[in-house]
């Protein structure tokens, strides 16, 4: 039923979008993170006994698609993500500016094929929390930057990191969203390097990893290549943010679809981050339209 299991932390691997790995921890004290991997092993382990809680690592429509399985469980996530559990249209403004059509077909797509149904959280995490689960404790790690509520879940007994969607994956890190923060990404993979891990798991990708610190400095890596594919854009000339974004730097140049949307909005938000983290810096500067390499 397990893809991992280390004492009472055991992992669930999902599938292709819209669906993610969760953990759970089958304890004293029984808990479900993300249930967004596969619906008949979810509702196996909450057949067993009672789960306590339910967590969700942060506010994405690929993290909660089956958190209907578990309404009596008390709901936690990070204040920061908390309205966009309790507010579809919450949800839906944070993905960023989007035409009324592309709204529309977001709102199918999180209530039809996400299960998508407000819920108030019940319990808030924050940085530092201790969770006595019965034998293993589980400790809140604040890790924002994918979303400014995003958490990463660290079991010092077992020497386990969920690491969320700071996930590890080839893709590299994900910072489309309107909260997203690159700077703020980068110190949360740096912090995650300090605990002293065995295994990571986490929610894209290959889902179980060594815990080896080179696969975050790798993982790392991908946003200073993409910074640096950029400046060499810019080297050869002042670009728009429109012709920046047909470049492709992150996703290609072929438009690709996720869901309801094509990921040259995600392309569009992310590299307008990475334009503003350059300005900051003093390596762009931007005349009218255009964006110019100052360096």
């Amino acid at each position: 039923m397990f893809d991992f299991t280390k004492g009472p932390v055991k992992f669930i691997r999902g599938g292709r979008y819209p669906f993610c790995n969760s953990l759970v921890v089958d304890d004293r004290v029984r808990l479900v993170i993300d249930a967004s991997s596969d619906r008949d092993k979810l509702q196996a382990f909450k057949d067993r006994g009672t789960v306590d809680f339910l967590i969700n690592s942060h506010a994405h429509e690929d993290h909660l698609v089956f958190n209907y399985l578990f309404p009596e469980s008390k709901f936690c996530a990070h204040p920061f993500d908390g309205p966009f559990f309790q507010d579809l249209e919450a949800l839906v403004d944070c993905y960023g500016d989007m035409t009324e059509e592309d709204k529309g077909k977001w709102r199918i797509f999180l209530t039809e094929d996400c299960h998508y149904q407000p819920r108030k959280v019940d319990v808030f995490l924050q940085d530092g929390m201790i969770m006595d689960l019965g034998k293993c404790a589980m400790e809140i790690i604040h890790t924002p930057g994918h979303t400014r509520g995003h958490c990463a879940f660290y079991f010092p007994l077992e020497k386990v990191m969920f690491t969320a969607d700071l996930d590890l994956s080839k893709g590299g890190p994900y910072y489309g969203d309107r909260g997203s923060d690159i700077d703020e990404t980068i110190r949360s993979l740096e912090r995650l390097k300090t605990f002293e891990v065995e295994t990571y798991l986490t929610s894209h990708g290959k889902g179980i990893f060594d815990g080896d610190p080179a696969h975050i400095d790798r993982y790392l890596k991908i946003i200073l290549s993409r910074e640096e594919k950029l400046i060499d854009l810019l080297k050869k000339g002042p670009r728009t943010l429109e012709e920046i974004v047909e470049e492709g730097i992150i996703y290609g140049e072929r438009s690709i679809s996720a869901g309801p949307w094509d990921l040259t909005l995600s392309e569009r938000v992310m590299m307008a981050k990475h334009l503003d983290r350059l300005a900051r810096m003093n390596r762009v500067r931007r005349e009218g339209d255009f964006f110019i390499l100052t360096q």
